[in-house]
Formats: structure tokens, C-alpha cells, sequence
């Protein structure tokens, strides 16, 4: 398969899993108290590793807005909605709204010039999304379109957007800085808009009602989920493109409803077995869909062959 697409493959279990251990601490915590504490853990522990290293790396001057942009959008925005439309809509909704990320994200890189789509890259983005509702539809019922829960779908949709755009700014911010940089910035940039967006929910939140458990699970979504996640991520993003990265992210449901059947116990039918081997169709077929060269890369092919 290759280093990056295990890499990419371990990221999708990751949150799979993640998905279960939030579900669970939600139980004990605010959504917002949660999702700030999260974000500043993680933001702290990826200062440190860098830290750690020979010499911390900064942005270029430049590079700062973008940064600072780019980690609202996919911290701040992204976590903020995500927890509020979930809040309002059903699992089966927001996980097809989730699953429409990788289309998103390959149409915003195709017609920016970033990463052109084949027709073959295309189709398999259109059939992991069909998995994902196969997949979702069976484990939490049909979609709804209420009121109430539209929305929801609303709010998540924007979140997702969020993390689309963000996901473009990474292929771009990348190629200055490693992905470790990339994602310790952002991730700090995220955490600290994040702050003021809580204020009202880290006063008014128990902490004394948090047993060990529950801060295990926040420890592990801020290491994993985010932080070890967000660079393999990050570092997708950078050698195979935002398109080409984004499709793992419809494999995740599919994760999550595998530990939901061996942790929970939760049931598993024909119907979702069906859209996982969709799914994994999909998501072959734009890894080796074979995309066409992103304009920088012609761009700077052309000057060689010039020079």
C-alpha cells in the first residue's frame, strides 16, 4: 500500500475510535468545555514536541495570516459546528453531510488548480459518498429532513466547509514548512479563537464531576485524534494532494461502526457491510485514479524544460 497510505489509514482509525471515546466523555463534560480543553492540550503538546527537537519552527512573516486563517477554519469553525449540529441533527444525517468532505474538497482543488481530478478520482468520490449513506442509514436509521434537524445539517455543513478551505490552505502552507509546523500553529491558532467561544460553558461546567476515565478519553482524542492524526494528515495533504488525502475521511464511519460492533456490541447488517466494501472501492480508485498535475507542478516542469 505504501508508507503514506497506511499512514492515511491509521489516521481514519484513529477517529474511528474517537468517535466512541467523545461520544463517552460527552457524558461527563460540556460540548464546548470538551472541545477548548481538547484543542489547548493539544495545542501545548505539539509546542512541546517541537520544542524538543533542535529548534523550534516558525512561519515565515508571510505565512501568519494564512496560518492564523487557516486554523480557525479547521479548529475553531470545524469543532465549534460540529458539536453544535450534531447537537440538533441525527448520526445518520451528520455523517453523510461529514461524508461530502472529499467531494468538496476534490472540486475546491480541481477548479483552484491544485490537485485536477480524472474522471476515474471523480467517480470514486461519488461512490465512497454512497457508502457513507449506505453505511450510516443502516446503523442509525433513514435521513431525516425536519425542521429542527435540517438545521443542524446546516451548521455542520458549514463546519465542513470550514475544514475543506483549510485543507486547501494546508497544500498550499506546506509546501514552506513541514507538516508539523503547519499543524502546531493552526492548531494553536484554533484553540486560542476557540476560548472565547467557551466562556460561557467553562463557567458554568462541574469539573468535579469528571471521573479518570473521561480525562483518559480527552488525553487520547488531543494526542491521537488531533495531534498525531492532524500531522499524518497534514503530511497526506502535502505528497498526494487535497484530493487524494480528503477520500480516507469516508473511511472513518466505517471504523467507527467496526468498534461500535466489537466494543458496544452494536449490531451490524448486509446493508453496512455493502457500503464499507463501497467505500474501500471508492477510496482505491482515487488513490490510483492517477490525477493530473496541479498547475504549480506543470508550471515549474515547463520552466525546467525551458531552462
Amino acid at each position: 500500500m505504501g508508507r503514506g497510505n497506511l499512514e492515511l489509514l491509521l489516521v481514519t482509525v484513529i477517529w474511528g475510535l474517537n468517535a466512541i471515546a467523545v461520544k463517552d466523555a460527552l457524558g461527563a463534560f460540556l460540548p464546548l468545555q470538551f472541545n477548548v480543553v481538547r484543542l489547548m492540550f493539544s495545542a501545548a503538546l505539539l509546542l512541546t514536541v517541537m520544542a524538543s527537537g533542535r529548534k523550534m519552527e516558525y512561519p515565515a512573516r508571510k505565512d501568519w495570516l494564512p496560518i492564523i486563517i487557516a486554523g480557525f477554519l479547521t479548529n475553531t469553525v470545524y469543532q465549534y459546528t460540529f458539536i453544535k449540529g450534531i447537537a440538533l441533527s441525527t448520526a445518520s444525517n451528520t455523517a453523510f453531510v461529514l461524508a461530502t468532505m472529499p467531494a468538496t474538497t476534490a472540486a475546491l482543488s480541481h477548479f483552484t488548480g491544485r490537485q485536477r481530478m480524472t474522471p476515474r478520482m471523480t467517480g470514486g468520490v461519488l461512490l465512497t459518498v454512497v457508502g457513507v449513506l449506505l453505511v450510516s442509514v443502516a446503523g442509525s436509521g433513514a435521513i431525516s429532513l425536519t425542521s429542527s434537524v435540517l438545521k443542524g445539517d446546516l451548521i455542520t455543513l458549514v463546519g465542513t466547509l470550514g475544514f475543506c478551505i483549510g485543507t486547501l490552505y494546508a497544500s498550499d502552507l506546506t509546501k514552506r514548512m513541514s507538516a508539523t509546523c503547519y499543524t502546531t500553529w493552526t492548531m494553536v491558532s484554533g484553540a486560542l479563537l476557540m476560548v472565547p467561544l467557551s466562556v460561557g460553558e467553562l463557567r458554568a461546567a462541574g469539573w468535579g464531576n469528571i471521573r479518570a476515565r473521561h480525562w483518559a478519553e480527552l488525553v487520547f482524542s488531543g494526542a491521537f485524534a488531533l495531534v498525531l492524526s492532524y500531522i499524518l494528515w497534514n503530511k497526506g495533504v502535502k505528497e498526494s494532494g487535497p484530493a487524494s488525502t480528503a477520500i480516507f475521511g469516508n473511511l472513518t464511519p466505517v471504523w467507527t461502526g467496526l468498534f461500535g460492533w466489537l466494543i458496544l456490541k452494536e449490531g451490524w447488517t448486509a446493508v453496512k457491510f455493502l457500503g464499507a466494501a463501497i467505500i474501500l472501492g471508492g477510496v482505491s480508485m482515487v488513490r490510483i485514479g492517477g490525477a493530473e498535475e496541479s498547475r504549480d507542478a506543470s508550471g515549474t516542469r515547463r520552466k525546467g524544460a525551458a531552462a
